[in-house]
C-alpha cells in the first residue's frame, strides 16, 4: 500500500521555501518554476505583506481546476492528479506544535483569532507540468491613501475547521489548454462582477466553451493555444448575462477617466495591451516599435497622485481621474494586482521582460467592460455634460461671481443608489432627509465638484435611462451660497435660450433655476 498522505505541513516563509513548494507540489522540475515571472512576483509580494509562515494544505480539491480536469486532463493517456495543493500565508510566526495544539482545541500560544487577523490569503498549486499557479486570493497591498482596490470581495477559506477570510480578487495563471490569457482575464473579471451583479461565475473551461461556441472551422476549442478574439470575449461576457462595452483608448484622458469611472463603480475593466521593446526601431506610421505580442489583462485597482488638479487638454476642466498614475492588474503571466505605471499618453511600463532581460513597455489599445444590462447611459455622454457645465461656471468663477476658493476639480464615476446614500456627506437637517428619502434609480453617474478638497456641488444622472431620455436626476448643493447664485444665473438663462451657454443641458439649467431638493 502507498504511504499515507501527510495532511498538512508548516514551513517558515522564505524565498527558497516558496520555490521548493511550488516545484514539489506541482511535481515539476524546479527549473520550470525558476523560469516563471510568477515566482519573482510572489516573492516580492510576500515580502511586502511580511509573510512569516506557510501552512500547506495537501490534497485540496479546487472547483475550477476540477472542471478543467474533467473536460480535458482526465482523457489524457498520462495520469494527471485531480487534486491540488493549497498554500496558506500568515504574517504570524508559529510552528507545527502550536498549530497541532490549536487543532486539538487546547489552549496554547496560537489562537484562532490570531490566525484570522494575520491571514494573508492562499495560492492553489495545480499538479501540471508548466502552468502551476491556480486560484489565488491574496490580501492587497496597504492602501496608504493613494492605492484603491474597489473590485475586491471577501473569500472564505476553511482550514481544518478554522474559518479564515481575505479581501481580494481571484487570480490564476492561464494553462494554455483549457484557457488562454483572455480566458484568465475574463475569469478574474467575473470574480468581481459575479459578486456585484449576482451571476454564476464560470470556470475557465466553461468560459472557453461559451466564448468559442461559434469557433471558426480552422481553430480548435481545446487545446486553446491561440486565445480569444475581442468578439469571442464579448460572447463570453454575454454568456453570464452581462453586456460587453468596447471603448477604444484614443488618448490618455479617455483611458484614465474611463478606467476610473467604472472601477470606482466596482466594475473591472478588461484591457487589451500591445507589448513592445522600447529600444526597437519605431514604425513611422504608429510612432511605436513593432508589437511583440497582444495581451489581455484585468484592471482591478488604481493609484492617484497627490498634488494640484490636472486640466483636460489645455482647458481649465479638471477631473480627479486625470491624476491616475498607476493601475493594478491581474496579469496571468505575472501575478495579481501587478503594478503598471503610466509613462505617457496610453503607454505603461510593465513587469514583462524580453529574453535578454530588458523591460518591455505596454500600449493600451482598447477597453472591454462587462456591464449589467440596465446600465445604458455611457460614461462619455455624462462626461460631455459635465465639461459643458464646468465651461459655463468657469468664467463666472474667474469673474469673482461665485463663492468659491479656486478651480473646481470634478470626481465623476458610476455608483449605486445604496452606495450614494451611504456615502452622502450633508449636515443633519431637513435638506439631508429630503435627499435621502427621494426615490432614485439603482445605478447613477455621480459628478461631484470639489472646491479646495471640499464638495461644493453634485450632479446626478440616471445610468439606466435611454440616451434620448432626460437622464438628469438632480443636483445637490453642499455650498448653499453657490446654489443661490447659480439659481439666479439659471433663471436668466431660461429667458435667453440662445445665449452663450445654450449648449448646456437644459435639464440641469431648469433644475438649478427651480431646485427640488
Amino acid at each position: 500500500m502507498p504511504p499515507p498522505t501527510v495532511t498538512y505541513e508548516i514551513h517558515p516563509y522564505s524565498h527558497d521555501t516558496l520555490r521548493d513548494l511550488f516545484a514539489a507540489k506541482a511535481q515539476t522540475d524546479p527549473s520550470v518554476i525558476d523560469a516563471k515571472l510568477h515566482l519573482v512576483y510572489f516573492q516580492g509580494y510576500c515580502d511586502r505583506l511580511a509573510a512569516k509562515t506557510i501552512v500547506v494544505e495537501n490534497e485540496y480539491i479546487d472547483r475550477d481546476y476540477l472542471e478543467d480536469f474533467a473536460a480535458y486532463y482526465v482523457r489524457c493517456f498520462a495520469s494527471y492528479n485531480r487534486k491540488c495543493c493549497r498554500l496558506h500565508f500568515f504574517s504570524a510566526g508559529f510552528d507545527e506544535t502550536a498549530f497541532e495544539v490549536l487543532l486539538a482545541g487546547q489552549s496554547g500560544l496560537l489562537s484562532e483569532e490570531t490566525l484570522r487577523s494575520e491571514y494573508l490569503g492562499f495560492i492553489v498549486v495545480k499538479p501540471l507540468p508548466q502552468t502551476v499557479v491556480g486560484r489565488t486570493c491574496l490580501r492587497t497591498y496597504p492602501s496608504e491613501s493613494h492605492r484603491h482596490f474597489p473590485i475586491t470581495r471577501t473569500y472564505d477559506a476553511n482550514l481544518f475547521g478554522l474559518q479564515l477570510s481575505v479581501e481580494s480578487l481571484g487570480y490564476q495563471e492561464q494553462d494554455s489548454v483549457a484557457a488562454a490569457c483572455a480566458t484568465s482575464a475574463l475569469w478574474a473579471a467575473f470574480q468581481g462582477t459575479g459578486k456585484q451583479f449576482q451571476h454564476h461565475i464560470p470556470s475557465p473551461v466553461e468560459i472557453t466553451r461559451t466564448a468559442t461556441a461559434h469557433v471558426p472551422l480552422d481553430t480548435r476549442t481545446f487545446p486553446n493555444n491561440d486565445g480569444l478574439t475581442i468578439t469571442q470575449m464579448a460572447d463570453g461576457i454575454r454568456g453570464v448575462g452581462l453586456e460587453p462595452y468596447l471603448i477604444p483608448t484614443r488618448d490618455e484622458f479617455v483611458l484614465r477617466s474611463t478606467l476610473y469611472a467604472y472601477l470606482r463603480g466596482h466594475i473591472p475593466v478588461l484591457l487589451t495591451i500591445e507589448l513592445y521593446d522600447p529600444y526597437d526601431p519605431v514604425d513611422p506610421n504608429t510612432g511605436l516599435p513593432e508589437p511583440m505580442a497582444l495581451h489581455e489583462i484585468t484592471v482591478a485597482g488604481y493609484s492617484l497622485a497627490a498634488g494640484a488638479p490636472v486640466p483636460y487638454r489645455g482647458s481649465t476642466f479638471c477631473l480627479r481621474a486625470f491624476r491616475m498614475e498607476k493601475i493594478y492588474v491581474h496579469d496571468d503571466q505575472v501575478g495579481p494586482f501587478a503594478r503598471m505605471r503610466f509613462l505617457h499618453e496610453t503607454h505603461f511600463d510593465s513587469s514583462w521582460t524580453s529574453p535578454f532581460g530588458a523591460p518591455w513597455n505596454a500600449h493600451a489599445s482598447a477597453m472591454l467592460i462587462p456591464l449589467y444590462h440596465k446600465i445604458r447611459i455611457p460614461f462619455q455622454n455624462v462626461f460631455d455634460i459635465v465639461v459643458e457645465f464646468d465651461n459655463w461656471i468657469g468664467p463666472l468663477n474667474q469673474a469673482g461671481m461665485l463663492p468659491l476658493g479656486g478651480q473646481l476639480e470634478w470626481d465623476l464615476y458610476l455608483t449605486t443608489v445604496n452606495d450614494f446614500k451611504g456615502e452622502l456627506q450633508l449636515p443633519p437637517g431637513d435638506y439631508r432627509r429630503t435627499v435621502l428619502t427621494r426615490p432614485m434609480p439603482r445605478f447613477m453617474w455621480r459628478a461631484t465638484a470639489y472646491d479646495a478638497g471640499n464638495p461644493a456641488l453634485e450632479l446626478l444622472f440616471d445610468a439606466t435611462d435611454i440616451e434620448q431620455g432626460t437622464s438628469f436626476v438632480g443636483a445637490i448643493a453642499h455650498n448653499r451660497a453657490l446654489a443661490r447664485v447659480l439659481q439666479v444665473v439659471a433663471l436668466e438663462m431660461i429667458q435667453q435660450p440662445l445665449g452663450a451657454a445654450a449648449r448646456l443641458d437644459h435639464h440641469v439649467v431648469a433644475w438649478l433655476a427651480n431646485p427640488r431638493f
